[in-house]
């Protein structure tokens, strides 16, 4: 949970995306009673407090929940102010919890997130063994995200949902993936989440067939796995043993260094292309090297990042710039998927720039199978339910 005071959440829309993409559950409180109230109970926490909320009512909240609650800080204050202000003691007070994180008065999304993570792994920390048992028990699992498609007419259509893993852990609840992700790849243990993810995902494809629903899949790809030489040819095999085609499945990766030809990397993406598979550039924020390596690479889809749409909106260069790539993509046979698309204005601006794709909260939030509902579009009818 990321316990949010109202007047932070009026200033900084960052901390929506943080929520968003970090997969946490936000709780709001307006006065001191109701923060005491909220850091009730077991649950971890994560606490973002502006320099209004820094009180001594504040401060024995925390004290009161330091013996039974797992929680992180985040101080949405400049440190110095408050120490030369009539705060100077409270300020001395809240150093001395060991799980704070300082991010100031102005802060984005990168800044907010990392302070947001730091926090997550002082609480919780995942042995190889834990994530081992996990995978061996069956504690993960999916939830899908649609992404809708605009078709000639100019109509969304959803043809694909991305497989989004999740541990369902047997004492901490649903855990996020990026309270985990970065243990499994430190373990060399992606390899079997991966494998799971697909051969889940080729699964749940195969019962959407069977109901008459043609939904690809889309599945997020670690950069260390790239360097694997038989990764091709085994998820090849995984998804023909489903009675699939390969280009059903589109593996999303983040730009790495893809400027010398001969890296492992680049030889694994060219082997999944030639086998069928779809490859998007997950992650495009439109810097100059970002659109470098997407003009020299054959990728079939780049994803445009939420904070690139957010600058486009409100700077007439960046919507520029940005149109400009979508066309340079659609030039080079690339489709262009919008992602974070929260807002009706969001929706409205991507039929400006031609976008192709787009996916967020305005859709669907990523869950469970059986209740994606009233997304899903085909040229032959329509069905009220994916399941």
């Amino acid at each position: 949970m990321l316990l949010i005071s109202s007047e932070t959440v009026r200033a900084h829309q960052a901390l929506n995306d943080v929520v968003r993409e970090m997969s946490f559950t936000p709780g709001y409180f307006a006065s001191a009673a109701t923060f005491a109230e909220l850091m009730n109970g077991q649950s971890r926490r994560i606490v973002i407090l502006t320099e209004g909320d820094v009180t001594p009512e504040t401060l024995r909240a925390l004290k009161g929940a330091r013996d039974r609650t797992p929680f992180g800080i985040i101080v949405a204050a400049d440190r110095k102010t408050l120490r030369s202000s009539d705060r100077a003691e409270l300020a001395d007070q809240l150093a001395d919890f060991d799980n704070i994180e300082w991010v100031g008065e102005e802060f984005d999304f990168d800044k907010l997130s990392g302070s947001a993570r730091r926090c997550r792994r002082r609480m919780l920390r995942f042995s190889q063994q834990e994530i081992e048992v996990a995978i061996d028990d069956g504690q993960f699992v999916l939830r899908y995200q649609p992404k809708v498609e605009r078709s000639s007419d100019s109509e969304w259509l959803t043809r694909e949902a991305e497989a989004l893993i999740r541990w369902h852990h047997p004492e901490h609840g649903l855990v996020s993936p990026l309270e985990f992700l970065a243990e499994a790849e430190a373990f060399g243990l992606m390899a079997r989440l991966s494998e799971f993810v697909l051969r889940e995902t080729a699964r749940q494809q195969v019962t959407w067939r069977e109901q008459g629903i043609q939904l690809n899949s889309c599945i997020n790809l670690a950069s260390s796995q790239l360097t694997s030489p038989e990764l091709a040819d085994t998820y090849r095999s995984i998804v023909e043993e489903a009675g699939l085609e390969c280009s059903s499945f589109t593996f999303e990766v983040i730009e790495q260094d893809l400027t010398d030809p001969s890296a492992p990397h680049l030889a694994t993406i060219e082997a999944l292309r030639n086998h069928g598979f779809r490859i998007c550039l997950d992650d495009f924020r439109i810097a100059a090297a970002s659109l470098a390596t997407f003009e020299q690479l054959p990728f079939d889809e780049i994803k445009i990042h939420a904070s690139a749409l957010r600058n486009a909106q409100k700077d007439p260069v960046s919507m520029t710039v940005l149109a400009a790539v979508t066309g340079l993509a659609h030039n080079l046979g690339m489709s262009v998927c919008a992602e974070g698309v929260e807002d009706e204005e969001t929706y409205e601006f991507l039929k400006t720039i031609e976008c192709d794709k787009m996916q967020g909260f305005l859709i669907s939030e990523a869950v469970i199978p059986s209740i994606i509902r009233r997304v899903y579009s085909a040229g032959d009818g329509a069905s009220d339910e994916v399941a």
